[in-house]
């Protein structure tokens, strides 16, 4: 039975790293997508303020929902790490 658990228990270990480490991705795209828009934004004379401000807005949206998607996975994990200790 010790070794089913532990299998288990690793497998699950792998998941959560995977699933870590493509929410880490995402988050990193939306930075570098913020960077390069914000540097061709402060060119752009011909984009009206709203319209930097919407986009501005759009990618700080995408980067917290990213962040967001991170607490809620780290969260099942946990949770589900606490059922396979029981």
């Amino acid at each position: 039975m010790y070794e089913q658990s532990a299998m288990a228990k690793q497998m699950i270990d792998l998941q959560r790293m995977s699933a870590e480490g493509m929410i880490n991705n995402m988050i990193m795209f939306w930075e570098q997508t913020g960077s390069v828009l914000n540097s061709f934004l402060d060119k752009a004379a011909w984009v009206p303020e709203e319209g930097k401000k919407t986009f501005r807005e759009w990618i700080e949206s995408n980067k917290k929902g990213c962040e967001t998607l991170k607490n809620a996975v780290n969260s099942g994990y946990n949770n589900l790490g606490k059922c396979l200790e029981r």
